[in-house]
C-alpha cells in the first residue's frame, strides 16, 4: 500500500515536471483507486497554482556572482566559472512544491487509507468531498468521515465524527447509512445535517427527503423524520424529535448568519460555534437582551462584533487570542 508521504512526493515531482514514467504510472494508479484520492490530488494542485506565480517571480541564486564576491574577499582570483545546470530551476520548483504540498495537506484536509478504510479529515477548515457513489459530503472543521473498501459497489456505510452535511445520491437497492456515536441514520436519497461531536448530544436536521434515525435499539426502533424536522440522541437514551427554531444550523456550510429577535446568550453561542471563539459575559443582565441581524452573508468576526457592539451598546474586547469579554 502506498503511504501518504510517498504520494505527496510524487505530486510534488509531477508539479515540478521532474517525475519519471514509472512514478507517473504509480500516481495515476493511485488516482484511479478512489474518488477521495482524486479530491486530495486536486486540492494539492489548486494550492500550488495559487502560489506558483510567486515562486516563478523569485530570482534564482546567482552562483557565479556569489563565487566572484567570495573569491575577491579571500584576495584570490576566481579559479573557475560556474555553469548553471539545466535542472537547477526544476530543483527549486521541486523543493517549493514539496514544501507547499506538506503545508497544504495539514491546512486543507487529510486523506489516509488504512487497511482498506479511507479516512478523510477536515482540520482547520471546511471541506467538500464527493464519495465514490456520487454523494456529496460537506465537512465542518475538526470533523472526520471514514468508509471501508467496497463503498458504493457493496455498501454505503459511512462513519462520522464531528459535523457534516450529506447530499445523498439516490439508490433504492443500496441504502446510505451514517453511524455517528451511538446513532445510525439510514436514507435512500436525501440531504441532512448530523452533528456528533465527542461527549455531546447528537443532532440530526433533515433538509430534504426522509430518514430513519435510531440509537442503540437499532433500526427497528428508528424515528422516521421528514424534511424540516429535527431529532436529538442523548447518551444512553433513544432518539427524540424536537422543535428546531435555529435558522443557523447550516450557517457553517452556507456562510450566512441570521439573528431574528433572539437573546444575546443565543447570539453569542452561535458566534462561538461559527467563529471558533469564546465569550465571557461579565454582566448577566445582558444575556436576555434581544438582538436582530439579517442578510449577513460571508460574515467576518470583526464586522459582526462591531455591529453587535453598536446595536446593543455594549463593549466587546479581546482578552486573549480567541477569547472576548462582553460588558456594558
Amino acid at each position: 500500500m502506498i503511504n501518504n508521504d510517498h504520494i505527496d512526493a510524487l505530486i510534488a515531482r509531477e508539479i515540478a515536471g521532474d517525475i519519471s514514467t514509472k512514478e507517473q504510472a504509480t500516481l495515476q494508479a493511485w488516482l484511479q483507486e478512489d474518488v477521495a484520492n482524486r479530491e486530495y490530488y486536486t486540492a494539492m494542485k489548486q494550492t500550488w497554482d495559487l502560489t506558483a506565480d510567486a515562486f516563478d517571480d523569485a530570482p534564482e541564486p546567482d552562483l557565479e556572482t556569489n563565487w566572484q564576491r567570495f573569491s575577491h574577499q579571500m584576495d584570490t582570483p576566481a579559479p573557475l566559472k560556474v555553469v548553471r545546470s539545466s535542472k537547477q530551476n526544476n530543483w527549486w520548483k521541486l523543493a517549493a512544491a514539496a514544501i507547499i504540498i506538506v503545508a497544504a495537506a495539514s491546512l486543507v484536509f487529510t486523506m489516509v487509507n488504512q487497511g482498506g478504510t479511507t479516512v478523510i479529515t477536515a482540520d482547520a477548515g471546511k471541506k467538500e468531498v464527493t464519495l465514490p457513489d456520487g454523494s456529496k459530503v460537506f465537512l465542518n472543521r475538526n470533523s472526520q468521515i471514514s468508509y471501508k473498501k467496497g463503498f458504493a459497489a457493496n455498501h454505503r456505510l459511512v462513519q462520522l465524527e464531528g459535523e457534516a452535511f450529506f447530499d445523498v445520491k439516490p439508490d433504492a437497492s443500496n441504502p446510505f447509512i451514517v453511524t455517528a456515536g451511538a446513532s445510525q441514520t439510514q436514507v435512500l436519497g436525501t440531504s441532512f445535517v448530523i452533528k456528533a461531536y465527542e461527549n455531546k448530544t447528537i443532532q440530526l436536521n433533515v433538509v430534504t427527503g426522509k430518514v430513519a434515525f435510531s440509537g442503540k435499539q437499532g433500526p427497528k426502533e428508528a424515528l422516521v423524520l421528514t424534511a424540516g424536522h429535527t431529532a436529538i440522541l442523548q447518551s444512553n437514551k433513544e432518539p427524540k424529535q424536537i422543535q428546531n427554531s435555529d435558522p443557523n444550523f447550516m450557517a457553517w456550510k452556507e456562510n450566512r448568519l441570521v439573528f431574528d429577535n433572539v437573546p444575546l446568550f443565543q447570539t453569542l453561542s452561535t458566534l462561538e460555534e461559527y467563529f471558533d471563539v469564546k465569550f465571557i459575559v461579565t454582566d448577566s443582565s445582558l444575556l436576555n437582551i434581544k438582538y436582530s441581524l439579517t442578510g449577513n452573508d460571508n460574515p467576518s468576526l470583526p464586522r459582526v462584533l462591531e455591529v453587535l457592539s453598536e446595536t446593543m451598546h455594549i463593549t466587546i474586547k479581546e482578552e486573549s487570542k480567541g477569547v472576548y469579554k462582553v460588558s456594558r
